[in-house]
């Protein structure tokens, strides 16, 4: 038995008898008051409980878990938020490095790189990518699709996925929030949904890029651009699970779009519905599988659109809006 497990049955007799003090607890756990007193100390450190005069004072069990967990979530969050951040820091000096690798004064070459400049380098340079490998796996990350949306809809409406798609194949599409609620990007997204692929849309994408098969990756020259005019592909496994693991990051705070049967929601919606229902926005934010800084940032992208100074006045803003 691990020591979770005995502090957790010991508290289990605490509760049932809401014993009021150490003697007794010591007595009817058949433990020595010194352990019983160390035992008793180690849960007032994680919070169940509390001992004042003698007397123990018992706080309700979700609510000490729920604070604990808040906490080394928080943790967690702040080391990968600020590993994203690194990260990305150094994918924007990786173009010129790749460049300086394939053209220096080494003998040591071998890394299968490609570059396209123009308007439309980023979609050319994934359909000839795409062409190569007939992938079965694509992630990309559109945070300006107006270029190539606009082209689509004058000259040949659909998806790519139409005819290269796959009843095993994993497509995946991140767009911007406010693309996703355009009468353009909705009447492509349907087009892409059909196609069998996954949509999800983000506040905030990170930059134009994609993940071919986990082993090829497409950057912009300057990473952070939205709709890049120079394009790098390059072949590397190593390189495309660090890309892979950004992209499920900004995946799983993303909100996923359903189909044209306009089921589209604003990335603050599903966390206001839970805050509505009484959860608080840090829990609402947990039960969502978000960090509670995303949680909180999503709240106040909603009181700025709604122009509310407050979460109560913000609550009934957004039922308003939904006609609730």
């Amino acid at each position: 038995m691990n020591r979770t497990t005995e502090l957790a049955e010991f508290l289990d007799i605490a509760l049932r008898g809401r014993i009021e003090s150490v003697a007794e607890l010591a007595e009817v756990t058949g433990g020595s008051m010194d352990t019983t007193e160390k035992t008793v100390a180690r849960l007032e450190e994680f919070g169940f409980l509390s001992v004042a005069d003698g007397v123990i004072t018992y706080r309700r069990p979700d609510a000490t878990v729920a604070d604990v967990t808040q906490h080394i979530l928080a943790g967690v969050a702040h080391d990968l938020e600020s590993g994203i951040a690194r990260t990305q820091g150094i994918l924007q000096s990786l173009p010129k490095l790749l460049q300086a690798w394939e053209h220096g004064d080494s003998d040591v070459h071998g890394l299968p790189i490609d570059v396209m400049h123009g308007p439309f380098a980023a979609p050319d340079m994934y359909k000839i990518q795409a062409s190569r490998s007939k992938p079965v796996a694509s992630y990309a990350c559109m945070p300006d699709t107006v270029p190539l949306y606009t082209v689509l809809a004058e000259k040949k409406p659909g998806s790519y996925w139409e005819e290269n798609g796959g009843p095993n194949h994993d497509i995946r599409l991140i767009v911007s929030t406010v693309d996703a609620n355009t009468e353009l990007g909705r009447n492509q997204i349907t087009h892409e949904i059909n196609a069998g692929s996954q949509v999800r849309m983000h506040p905030n994408p990170p930059s134009f890029f994609w993940i071919l098969d986990h082993t090829s990756v497409g950057i912009p020259f300057t990473w952070g651009e939205a709709w890049p005019s120079s394009m790098m592909s390059i072949q590397s496994p190593t390189l495309a699970g660090i890309m892979t693991w950004i992209y499920h990051r900004v995946w799983e705070e993303a909100v996923p779009v359903a189909d044209h049967g306009h089921s589209w929601e604003n990335p603050w919606d599903p966390i206001l519905k839970l805050m509505n229902s009484g959860l608080t926005m840090e829990s609402a934010s947990i039960a969502l599988g978000l960090t509670p800084r995303t949680g909180r940032r999503r709240v106040a992208d909603a009181m700025r659109h709604y122009g509310v100074s407050s979460q109560f006045s913000l609550g009934a803003a957004w039922s308003a809006s939904r006609g609730h």
